[in-house]
């Protein structure tokens, strides 16, 4: 029976995200067994959701489940099912203290940023972690060893790792290692009548000749809410061409104040479904394509996350049910054309977006000037396979760009004017212009070369190469570079990587200390560190995202500050302003003690092997940065000093 359900389960769930329907036939249902898991927290009393699966993060979809606890630590956390601890965690950063159960079902539970383990696991862990001389750890216990019975505490709550506040991290896996939906088990616990929320839709062109609003461009709009609930845009959209629906919606849930993912989208246009997503099932491996899915060009300037409702190019998820172009609209005459959008959460709660749009000309007449205006500046921009330049007030009675490939010229009139300025399209995979003058002003493109996805290649420039693995984009790229000194511009930092490139570099003026000087990625005036590896005058450093990048030196130590270094415990504070903090080891006479680390806090804490033993002797104390710098600390371990307050005489 238990093998049957499995076979069922994986046939259906396959086939749901295929055809992206947005509602379950009730055979659809029955894959998702009630009563096979119960809640982990506070099981049978009412919860609340602080997040959901299919949340837009940074970099991800949410995998699972975010389960409020009061705002605070220490609820007890239950097996949602009977099971066996297939993995056990400590990380810095990501779901900090987590605990894999796997199920005789074949799935697996996944319990996150917990605050302690259960007294058998957590002696196991710290067992491990004396061994190994490590706070963080992965750890894969033998099948069997730490069993749980449904209901059992394995942990207690906590908000350790990544998490903004505390809360359970808790996920429902397949047998293949997809996140599934848990709220499609059946958990009464958590109650939810609200409809999603339409927040902003944006339209763009998506190929050379589309346009919105008379432009090569994206337009946002502002969905207004109508008294039954449905929504609409206030004006009708003009466009023409193939164009894009982007949209930032959120489901919301009865008595929080949290946005969550959406469940489903449909779209049709004149009564005729184009577009249908369903993230009812997606695969771990796959998370990073997210950044393909949404418009990662805004999210990396604004914070907004706006979803493509569409099949982008190099997309490899199943999500999509879709028309004959992918989910794109074709406005190819001047009529009026209805298109609604409905968004669906996972109880089925759902709302309505109707506007139109107007079909405008293909190939509006541009106006006429009589003076010769040069341009006062020139604007390049690279937009999917589109090079869009700019002129800004530039007029002439015969109005052309010339561009330059290799000393071959290419000259061409207005595609149409915008704010002022003269724009001119250029196909990128027929014509790849170094160069463009328009009147008097020429300016550089600096696009390098076409790289294609799914092979490795390597681009040579000069003082400066990129290698390109088989997996580091999701489409072609037109890859467009700019050596300046001791900084490197690597495309646009708005368009997303799939996996990482490596870079080699050759700054115009080397660094004496090349061994605390180091890459940073440069954004909005904050470094990022990244690293890097020098060879001889060259550096070399890996990175999965594209923009400035610049060296910079780091030789200031970490700060260290302790607040307690006595027999019974040793605690403090450790941080570093510019790399930041690498590793910490804590010895006392000589041998190794665990020191947790709350990476959000800088906090660090003694954990003993053996709790009835004092600390005794002498501690030491390093910290080092990424930049290789250390602070070490020597003290002498003490009992700290009570000091009693003298009682106060009372008034009479």
């Amino acid at each position: 029976m238990q093998k049957n359900f499995r076979a069922i389960a994986r046939f259906t769930l396959l086939f749901s995200g295929l055809m992206g329907t947005c509602f379950f036939s009730n055979a659809q249902k029955q894959t998702y067994p009630k009563g096979y898991y119960q809640f982990p927290i506070r099981p049978g009393l009412a919860n609340s959701l602080a997040g959901g699966l299919g949340d837009l993060r940074s970099n991800h979809f949410h995998a699972g489940l975010d389960i409020r606890t009061e705002q605070r630590e220490g609820l007890a956390v239950y097996a949602a099912a009977e099971g066996y601890v297939y993995k056990v965690a400590v990380q810095r950063s990501g779901y900090g203290n987590v605990i894999f159960l796997r199920h005789p079902n074949g799935q697996t539970s996944v319990y996150g940023h917990l605050l302690k383990f259960s007294d058998s696991l957590a002696n196991y862990v710290r067992g491990e972690q004396y061994k190994k001389q490590t706070f963080e750890i992965d750890l894969f216990p033998e099948p069997g060893q730490f069993k749980f019975r449904k209901g059992e505490v394995i942990a207690l709550s906590g908000n350790t790792g990544g998490s903004a506040g505390p809360h359970l991290h808790f996920e429902i896996r397949d047998s293949k290692d997809n996140y599934l939906n848990p709220l499609y088990f059946g958990f009464n616990e958590i109650k939810d009548v609200t409809p999603p929320k339409f927040v902003n839709l944006a339209i763009r062109p998506l190929d050379i000749n589309g346009r919105v609003g008379g432009q090569f461009d994206r337009k946002v709009y502002a969905p207004v809410k109508l008294k039954d609930g449905t929504y609409r845009l206030a004006d009708t959209v003009s466009a023409t061409g193939i164009i894009g629906i982007d949209m930032v919606a959120h489901d919301q849930m009865t008595g929080t104040g949290f946005r969550y993912g959406l469940q489903c989208i449909e779209i049709k246009m004149d009564q005729a479904e184009v577009f249908s997503y369903n993230i009812e099932i997606f695969p771990n491996s796959s998370t990073r394509d997210y950044n393909n899915l949404i418009d990662y060009e805004t999210e990396q300037k604004t914070g907004q996350r706006y979803l493509k409702c569409y099949v982008p190019d190099g997309n490899n998820f199943n999500l999509y049910k879709t028309n004959a172009i992918k989910g794109k609209l074709n406005i190819a005459d001047t009529l009026l054309h209805e298109v609604r959008i409905k968004i669906t959460d996972s109880y089925e709660n759902a709302s309505e977006l109707t506007f139109t749009i107007k079909g405008e000309p293909q190939n509006p007449a541009l106006p006429v000037y009589d003076a010769e205006v040069n341009p006062e500046y020139i604007e390049t921009d690279v937009q999917e396979n589109t090079l869009v330049v700019k002129a800004k007030y530039y007029r002439s009675a015969i109005p052309f760009a010339t561009f330059y490939s290799n000393g071959k010229e290419m000259k061409k009139e207005p595609d149409f004017y915008a704010s002022e300025s003269a724009v001119f399209l250029t196909d990128l995979r027929k014509y790849t212009p170094d160069s463009v003058k328009i009147g008097k002003t020429t300016v550089q493109t600096y696009l390098r070369g076409q790289i294609l996805p799914g092979a490795a290649s390597k681009y040579e420039g000069d003082k400066w190469s990129v290698d390109f693995r088989n997996t580091s984009i999701f489409d072609t790229l037109f890859l467009t570079g700019q050596r300046n000194f001791n900084a490197l511009t690597i495309s646009n930092r708005g368009l997303a990587l799939k996996d990482y490139i490596s870079v080699a570099f050759t700054p115009e003026n080397v660094p004496e200390n090349k061994e605390k000087t180091k890459i940073y990625r440069y954004l909005d005036g904050y470094y990022r560190f990244l690293g890097g590896t020098w060879v001889d005058n060259e550096i070399k450093f890996d990175t999965r995202e594209l923009g400035t990048f610049v060296i910079q030196a780091d030789t200031v130590p970490p700060k260290v500050r302790l607040t307690e270094a006595s027999t019974k415990r040793i605690t403090g504070y450790i941080g570093d302003a510019i790399s930041g903090i690498d590793n910490y080891k804590a010895l006392v006479n000589g041998e190794w003690v665990l020191m947790n680390y709350d990476s959000k806090k800088g906090f660090i804490w003694s954990e003993k092997q053996d709790a009835t033993k004092p600390f005794e002797g002498e501690l030491t104390l390093e910290v080092t940065d990424r930049a290789g710098n250390s602070t070490i600390l020597q003290i002498e371990l003490k009992d700290p000093v009570v000091v009693r307050k003298k009682p106060r005489k009372r008034k009479r």
